[in-house]
């Protein structure tokens, strides 16, 4: 009697094997361009041709990860910056809890992971090594250059990045892989526009970092606002740096040295908010009752600080969904998988106790 066919999935061998062979090397080189600690000791144009045929076949030389009956990886992989304090962020946290639970419901798993980019390597390479142990990526960490996202065009791997992590200069569709993120700049000009609707005409501006696409967007909503209105900030009124506290409280110092000084602050995210905060109280300036202040993400602690923080809510649970589910859609069915699509969600306004009218403001100011 014949023996059956096996319905399992290639061992990694067979795998490495077949790829060696298209090629014309030998299986042992291939094992070391597939590894990222001794890929750099193959040749750059064999280890490309390695890891771009890889690609192409969805090769995965893991035969221990959970797998479908179809012989599908049931893992996804979230790369994060690599930072202590990840998983205390108001945007990293909250992202990767929503992470966790679509990806639960649906009975993926999930990894979390820093990028690591072997000597001489480029994005599009990290990114191969990578992807060789999962069935998709959703990109969370730090912002890319141009030249890693023109690297990026053409990937075949399901992957969806995060907007948060796209040079200004770039946009989405040029892509070839769905983007997902929030309407920062509708949400940007909702949070100067009711500064205005409060009475306030000098109002400050806390940014996030130049290289952020949500910094970006967050500062030209803001100031097409103010524009709008005849509110344009002085240049000294106006304050960047990383999406952190310390930005805050180095930003608010500076627009509190003037004469005169802003009766309104837009912060760029409930972190530089906080901050923002605390170093007005340090010098005895009172928020609301001497200045406004409203913050960008209405996580956990916008709440909890005093006062309540005024913030424009951004729906994280709502971003992690849609890109797990986009993962899963592109990992279990190819041909069906959105490409090019901008997922940009609205950012709603959330009013709490650190805004105030001006018509109550301090008039000493």
């Amino acid at each position: 009697m014949p023996k059956s066919r096996s319905s399992s999935p290639k061992t990694t061998r067979d795998g490495i094997v077949q790829i060696a062979a298209r090629l014309g090397v030998s299986p042992s080189m291939v094992s070391r361009a597939l590894r990222p600690e001794t890929a750099h000791l193959v040749r750059a144009d064999r280890r490309k041709g390695i890891l771009d045929l890889a690609e192409r076949l969805h090769f995965s030389p893991n035969p221990g990860a959970r797998m479908l009956r179809k012989g599908l990886n049931t893992t996804l992989t979230v790369v994060v910056p690599l930072d202590e304090n990840i998983f205390f962020s108001e945007y990293y946290g909250r992202f990767l809890s929503g992470t966790l639970h679509a990806a639960a419901a649906r009975g993926w798993g999930v990894h979390i992971s820093t990028l690591r980019r072997a000597p001489g390597a480029d994005f599009r390479e990290a990114m191969q090594h990578l992807s060789l142990d999962t069935s998709g990526i959703i990109y969370l960490a730090e912002p890319l250059t141009p030249q890693d996202m023109q690297r990026l065009k053409g990937y075949r791997r399901p992957f969806v990045l995060t907007k948060s992590a796209m040079p200004a200069g770039v946009e989405a569709g040029d892509l070839g892989v769905p983007v997902v993120g929030v309407d920062n700049f509708a949400g940007a000009q909702s949070a100067a526009s009711l500064l205005l609707q409060l009475g306030h005409r000098r109002v400050g501006l806390i940014l996030g970092p130049t290289v952020s696409r949500d910094a970006h967007e967050r500062r030209l909503g803001y100031l097409q606002a103010l524009e709008k209105a005849g509110a344009m900030p002085r240049r000294e009124w106006i304050f960047e740096g990383p999406f952190g506290a310390e930005t805050g409280r180095a930003g608010m110092t500076r627009l509190l040295e003037g004469y005169e000084r802003p009766t309104a602050v837009c912060c760029a995210s409930d972190e530089i908010a906080f901050g923002a905060i605390h170093a007005a109280r340090v010098v005895g300036v009172r928020c609301p009752e001497d200045i406004s202040i409203i913050g960008f993400d209405d996580g956990l602690w916008a709440t909890a600080c005093r006062p309540a923080l005024t913030t424009i809510r951004q729906p994280l649970a709502d971003l992690a969904e849609r890109a797990v589910g986009l993962l899963v859609e592109a990992a279990s069915s190819p041909s069906k998988a959105q490409r090019t699509v901008l997922n940009d969600m609205p950012a709603a306004m959330v009013i709490r106790e650190s805004t105030q009218s001006m018509s109550v403001i301090n008039p000493a100011q």
